[in-house]
């Protein structure tokens, strides 16, 4: 499998990421996947800078990171996954992304969200596709660091957070 991570964050490609998980992890290629940010070559290069030259980076649309993630190469590769919301996650794995595992690490509090961990706060329109993905029968994991406490994210407890709405 070439995913060793497969993480939602809504602030994409930072310290957490390329000091944190990258240095643990020590993926070959770090793939954004997002479709605003590959249409913009600025913010690619912007984002693509802040990584280690030793790790490739990849900012690729939705359809292009399903596509990549399905080839020859990713397979030969350790990769690790970004996407800022769960809707972009459930979209690649809709779009048929081999993801096995995600890892919702960090989702920030903002307007009308509530919190679910202290690194993890839903909306209202974060419960659909989380639960697309758990669908999919992709585990769903919350960790907001390597070596963090991991707590394993079900139905039961999308349920419960859902009723706090």
């Amino acid at each position: 499998m070439p995913l060793v991570l497969a993480r939602i964050d809504d602030r994409l490609i930072h310290g957490q990421v390329t000091v944190g998980w990258a240095t643990h992890l020590k993926p070959h290629r770090i793939l954004l996947a997002n479709n605003e940010i590959a249409a913009d070559a600025w913010q690619s290069q912007v984002y693509a800078s802040s990584v280690s030259p030793e790790v490739q980076v990849s900012i690729l649309s939705m359809a292009e990171a399903t596509s990549f993630l399905n080839t020859p190469e990713a397979q030969a590769e350790k990769i690790l996954l970004l996407t800022g919301s769960p809707a972009e996650m459930a979209g690649l794995a809709n779009q048929g992304a081999p993801l096995e595992v995600v890892n919702v690490g960090g989702l920030h509090f903002g307007p009308g969200k509530k919190e679910m961990h202290p690194f993890v706060y839903l909306g209202q329109q974060d419960f659909r596709p989380l639960r697309q993905i758990l669908n999919k029968g992709i585990r769903l994991s919350a960790q907001q660091v390597p070596g963090g406490l991991e707590h394993n994210i079900a139905e039961t407890d999308l349920e419960k957070m859902e009723a706090k709405f």
